[in-house]
């Protein structure tokens, strides 16, 4: 008699373990991002420079710094994958000016009728601003073009963490590539001058 009680408290206790293990959530790892599949424009310039203007608040309703993937993190994968320096001289610069996405609180109802509803509870607001500068020898800017995206996305009051992350990678993923849609115009129509085939 005096055995059975221990075996059964650490059985009970294993079952509580095991129980807490699969409770947690896995956490799913974001999709690198990659512009591989797109030939970079080969600029006569000596170096490549990425200037990251925008400051993160590092507080609510600011979130960027909280994401697996922020814009100015995409923007920086952008800007090593499609600008490649192959001159001697001169330098290309890339200035992220803004890349900031806010969580807003959108209005539910509440009570026994908002009970049955699936409600959207946020709204993340995003905008990200790009600039690339050539400039000469001397650091001095000779030409730039400037390329904005904003863009928005709600999410229900349900969603895990997950959901949310994933809707927060696809909100960095789409505003890069409206930038690199962009880009690609105001290059060849602006900087063309430096653009070799």
């Amino acid at each position: 008699m005096s055995f059975r009680f221990p075996r059964l408290m650490l059985a009970l206790a294993g079952a509580l373990t095991l129980a807490a293990c699969e409770a947690q959530p896995v956490v799913q790892k974001a999709p690198e991002l990659s512009f591989a599949d797109k030939s970079p424009f080969r600029l006569d310039v000596g170096q490549l420079e990425i200037v990251p203007e925008y400051v993160p608040s590092g507080r609510k309703p600011n979130i960027e710094h909280l994401m697996a993937l922020s814009p100015e993190g995409a923007t920086v994968r952008w800007a090593q994958d499609r600008l490649r320096p192959i001159g001697r001289s001169g330098f290309a610069r890339v200035l992220i000016k803004d890349a900031k996405v806010v969580e807003v609180p959108l209005p539910t109802e509440k009570g026994f009728t908002g009970m049955f509803k699936e409600q959207q509870a946020e709204r993340y607001e995003a905008s990200l601003d790009v600039a690339i500068q050539i400039l000469d020898e001397r650091h001095m800017p000779i030409a730039d073009v400037i390329a904005r995206a904003a863009r928005s996305q709600t999410v229900s009051e349900g969603a895990t963490l997950n959901e949310r992350d994933r809707v927060l990678y696809q909100l960095s993923e789409a505003l890069i590539r409206d930038i690199d849609g962009q880009m690609e115009s105001l290059i060849r129509t602006y900087l063309a001058r430096w653009v070799r085939d």
